[in-house]
């Protein structure tokens, strides 16, 4: 076994240096790398919120190539506001903050996940040089046989310590090199050698620039995919991997940041630069119906235009060839498709839970064209032997209301207020203007196992400061928007 780096990298070479004696073509080494890249990921929080050192410094982006296909970075050193943000919310969970013998909650977090590992790789081989900065990234690599490489880069605080750590690790099947007090893995030495070499990187990419700069505010994690690249290289050797619905190229980039809040976290994410493609599109028409519940709701999901997006969804998967074993589950329920989906599901559907955790009520809402013949088409499949659930289904004058008992229907008809309460306002973004949006109440759940008492209120004492968890999905003019919140109160 022999490990080297590549000299290190302060500039873009010329040329790749010369590869390292003895380093080795393998999958099972980057694996290694990979597990301790997550470990690192999962302890990083409780430690970027402990520290309040102001963010700076090179960003693995900048020793990245151009044409990167897609990353996932983690910044345990971000902008002063977002350490203030999670170092807030850390105060309101503190067993959260807290970790091993020493308090160190990084180590707690990733002791137990390496300490199993074959290939004798320990917290105390990343501890003295990892720095605050981490990424996995997929990269071209024509000359491989996925022509997609992955590779782990990991902050360096000691390259001498790291270099001797890395190149102990016994029967390692992994390469590195050292690039701007960064370290970069991967298969091969061929590899990490020409990552290390190349002048254009991807912080000078102005796709993935402006994808970035598009999120609300500082990030304390990023994800990016380039789709369109990553279809295409992975279209040169496996075809249906290159596709996406319908069979249509993939398109355009995802984004996606972790944002904290004194009082929120927050995950938003961005399609940016995509084609529609054929099938099912985002609904341009926002909900409604979950702005009526009642404030005592416990969930909900409310989605927009669900009858027309699955309809296309049916006839693109009957193009395709749909399994003759669902075909025959539905011909048994007597349903006519694509029709009776686009009738049932309607032009808006809600789905609520409401009542005590122990003993939940579950009920919808629907605004459809065909009120009776949506409740006949319910009937008769509720109804059958197959499903047999003791449901109801109530006709209204714009759609229908499928509930267990009479409380439930007045619970999904009246004006309960619940799109005005404050926690449904402050989980929820774009609540106005969503074609999707979900909501739990999370603090009412937590309070209701309090009240039960013994081992489960012990447990939801952890989590008293929950507010609401809460998510929306928006369509925009240059893709869509989607949020995920969960809130403290």
């Amino acid at each position: 076994m022999c490990i080297s780096a590549s000299p290190r990298t302060t500039a873009p070479a010329a040329a790749p240096p010369e590869p390292a004696h003895g380093a080795r073509r393998a999958r099972r080494g980057l694996v290694l790398a990979g597990a301790a890249a997550g470990a690192v990921v999962l302890g990083g929080a409780g430690y970027a919120a402990a520290s309040y050192l102001s963010g700076g410094g090179p960003q693995p982006e900048e020793v990245l190539p151009a044409d990167t296909l897609g990353f996932v970075k983690l910044d345990l050193d971000p902008a002063a506001g977002q350490k203030a943000a999670v170092a807030s919310l850390l105060q309101e969970f503190p067993h959260l903050r807290t970790g091993g013998d020493d308090g160190d909650l990084r180590s707690a977090l990733i002791t137990p996940l390496l300490e199993d590992d074959p290939w004798g790789l320990s917290y105390s081989d990343v501890e003295p040089w990892l720095g605050d900065r981490m990424a996995v990234a997929a990269v071209p690599e024509p000359g491989i046989e996925a022509g997609v490489a992955p590779v782990v880069v990991l902050a360096v605080t000691d390259e001498e310590a790291m270099t001797d750590r890395l190149g102990a690790v016994e029967d390692a099947d992994f390469a590195f090199a050292v690039r701007d007090d960064h370290v970069l893995i991967s298969q091969t030495q061929e590899t990490v050698d020409r990552l290390v070499a190349t002048a254009a990187t991807l912080a000078d990419d102005e796709d993935y620039t402006g994808d970035l700069a598009a999120l609300d505010g500082d990030q304390v994690a990023v994800a990016w995919a380039d789709l369109a690249g990553l279809g295409g290289v992975l279209g040169e050797t496996v075809p249906s991997a290159g596709a996406g619905f319908g069979g249509q190229p993939l398109t355009g980039r995802v984004v996606l940041g972790v944002h904290a809040e004194s009082d929120a976290l927050e995950v938003e994410g961005l399609t940016r630069g995509a084609t529609a493609p054929t099938g099912p599109v985002a609904a341009t028409e926002p909900t409604r119906l979950v702005l009526d519940l009642s404030e005592d709701t416990l969930a909900a999901l409310s989605v927009s235009g669900l009858g027309d997006a699955t309809a296309a969804a049916w006839a693109t998967a009957s193009g395709s060839g749909v399994p003759p074993e669902v075909r025959e589950q539905l011909a048994a329920l007597g349903l006519d498709l694509p029709d009776d989906l686009r009738t049932v599901l309607g032009d808006d559907l809600v789905l609520a839970v409401v009542g005590d955790v122990t003993a939940p009520q579950f009920g919808a809402r629907a605004v459809t064209d065909d009120p009776q013949g949506a409740v006949q088409v319910l009937g008769e499949v509720l109804g059958s032997p197959e499903i047999g659930l003791p449901v109801a289904t109530v006709p209204l004058e714009d759609g229908y209301v499928l509930s267990t008992d009479q409380v439930l229907v007045d619970a999904l008809t009246e004006d309960g207020g619940l799109g005005d309460s404050a926690a449904f306002r402050a989980a929820v973004a774009d609540p106005d203007t969503a074609g999707v949006i979900g909501f739990v109440d999370l603090g009412a759940l937590v309070d209701q196992f309090a009240a039960q008492g013994g081992d489960a209120a012990a447990e939801a004492e952890r989590f008293a400061a929950l507010g609401a968890l809460g998510f929306s999905a928006t369509a925009t003019d240059d893709g869509g928007r989607v949020v995920l919140r969960v809130t403290t109160r």
